[in-house]
């Protein structure tokens, strides 16, 4: 009941936020390609890297270390989208690698989990991910939900701009449920052992260091780029926020799972709060801001 809960509300976020959109800010993004080349390699190539640095040098057994990899290989979806879009940044750039991302993980997060398999674990594994489930996934929640937005605020530009005001307070709102609803009832099939607070204190400086360093490079890397500060700012939360649903997801295909997941778990607790203090110190925005309007 849980997971339904929280796609209906996804879907109502990503609707609101493609009615703040129009066709151009899609247009833009394939026209000046450059934004979206430097998002999508600094995910494939930072967070790869620092992950297995980062595992390499933890004190955690080899199923520990294989999940700050996974961590690292699942690009987030619709809460880097949210939080871009609170906070005025390159929204359609956000959902535009939202959509490559989709394309493209199914190919290299198996080639990525059995190289980090073979070195941790010491033994090949035969991982396959399906294209058609990860792509119609972000289809459904992510691709048709904002293209839905973009098509109200086209045709219906009066409803959509009288729906901005009180929109800035309801897509917050709806993310803290969704939140709430990921962290207080989680979902799954396994019966895995709680993750004690010994192994929680093991685990979450590296998964912090994963996040944060995540961020900061795709930040700097952005920058390096000579992009502007909105498009450094969406880089930056779609390079170091990663899903941890997907990680869970694709954990369940490994030996030792339970093991595998606790990094994740560890990540969802802490990360979606360090996106935000990141945000709020280099947007300079305040939180009133917040609800100031959308670019």
């Amino acid at each position: 009941m849980a997971d339904i809960l929280v796609e209906i509300t996804l879907v109502i976020i990503m609707v609101g936020i493609g009615m703040s959109l129009t066709f151009n800010d899609f247009k833009n993004v394939f026209l000046y390609p450059k934004s979206i080349l430097t998002g999508i390699g600094s995910q494939l190539l930072i967070l790869p890297l620092l992950s297995f640095c980062l595992a390499y040098f933890s004190p955690l057994n080899v199923y520990g270390k294989l999940g700050i990899v996974l961590i690292a290989l699942c690009p987030v979806g619709t809460t880097s989208n949210i939080l871009v879009h609170l906070f005025k940044a390159n929204t359609a750039l956000s959902i535009s690698m939202t959509i490559v991302n989709s394309i493209l993980s199914p190919f290299y997060i198996p080639l990525f989990i059995m190289l980090a398999v073979s070195f941790f674990v010491g033994e090949s594994q035969n991982i396959t991910m399906s294209f058609s489930d990860s792509f119609t996934h972000i289809l459904l929640n992510v691709v048709l939900p904002a293209f839905s937005g973009v098509m109200i605020n086209r045709y219906f530009e009066n409803f959509s701009k009288a729906v901005q005001k009180p929109l800035k307070w309801i897509l917050p709102l709806l993310l803290l449920i969704v939140f709430s609803l990921k962290i207080f009832f989680p979902t799954g099939e396994k019966s895995c052992s709680p993750l004690s607070l010994n192994e929680f204190l093991l685990i979450a400086p590296f998964v912090l260091m994963l996040n944060i360093g995540g961020m900061y490079g795709g930040f700097f890397i952005a920058k390096s780029a000579k992009l502007n500060k909105a498009s450094c700012l969406t880089v930056a939360v779609e390079t170091g926020l990663q899903n941890t649903a997907l990680a869970l997801s694709v954990a369940t295909v490994l030996e030792n799972s339970c093991e595998i997941e606790k990094p994740a778990l560890v990540y969802a607790m802490l990360t979606f709060f360090t996106a935000v203090v990141f945000l709020l110190i280099h947007s300079g925005l305040k939180p009133k801001d917040i609800f100031g309007t959308p670019r």
